[in-house]
């Protein structure tokens, strides 16, 4: 079985502490509220979406003094997750008092306002996330040019960066969308909580292409590090019936995250 202990330890920590930090470095979300209370007051009042909420107001804090590009785009991030959030509780009507839901209403209208504002803000800018936004969520073809264009200055040698340019390649060339997904887990150096879509979107290809033993592999890295979306059951069936040692697949398996948590994985050779 995966020992993954030590990795949910640095994911929990790595969520919790940019948020003791905010608080513990600079004006409360109380003292933000009272000074700009405009930053506040179009957003849900009840308790609903707090933590997003939480994260909006601080990041509407910061871009007022800071409004720089990547300040920008993590609160594009905060602005989506928080829309997602308050959309869903703004179905949920309140039975005895209406006005909260309202509240969650004004806020999802807010923040469809600001995520329209925000991409008009950011729609010159050639900060290689935005650049990807841009294009994902506007279809911006002319975004995805200048982010291509990226390719080899090195900018986009990041996990994440690298992801990202993978969901451009899978929709006409697998094997290059592997090997990029490959490189993205190469330049893990377990610093940052891994990103189970990798390893999700490496099973799917695998899957598609009938190599069923890497499927297994790298779903069961994926399953391990929480991703609730693969059954491995039908493929774990295949395998010994194929009379495949299943036990040998899962040290492999266990093998590739220790050497992607350690910075030492090396893409195998397909």
């Amino acid at each position: 079985m995966l020992n993954f202990n030590n990795f949910y330890k640095f994911f929990t920590l790595s969520l919790v502490f940019p948020l003791i930090s905010a608080c513990d470095n600079g004006p409360s979300l109380r003292s933000i509220c009272e000074t700009h209370s405009e930053i506040c007051q179009d957003l849900n009042t009840d308790a609903w979406c707090r933590n997003e909420r939480r994260l909006v107001i601080f990041g509407r804090y910061e871009e007022m003094s800071t409004p720089t590009d990547e300040v920008r785009y993590q609160l594009i991030q905060n602005f989506e997750a928080y829309s997602k959030c308050v959309h869903k509780a703004s179905l949920i009507e309140h039975i005895k008092l209406k006005e909260k839901t309202t509240s969650r209403v004004n806020g999802y209208v807010t923040s469809i306002k600001e995520l329209k504002r925000l991409s008009e803000a950011t729609k010159d800018s050639n900060h290689p996330h935005l650049l990807y936004w841009h294009w994902s969520r506007n279809g911006d073809e002319a975004a995805l040019s200048r982010f291509l264009k990226l390719r080899d200055t090195g900018v986009l040698q990041t996990p994440e960066l690298q992801f990202k340019l993978a969901t451009h390649y899978v929709k006409y060339n697998q094997d290059l969308t592997i090997d990029t997904l490959y490189h993205a887990l190469e330049l893990y150096d377990g610093s940052e909580p891994l990103n189970t879509e990798i390893l999700t979107t490496l099973s799917t290809l695998y899957l598609k292409q009938e190599k069923f033993k890497h499927a297994y592999v790298w779903g069961k890295i994926a399953k391990e590090n929480g991703a609730t979306d693969i059954d491995l059951a039908p493929l774990r069936a295949m395998l010994e019936n194929d009379n495949i040692r299943v036990s040998d697949l899962d040290g492999l398996a266990n093998d590739y995250f220790s050497d992607i948590n350690s910075g030492k994985f090396v893409p195998p050779k397909r």
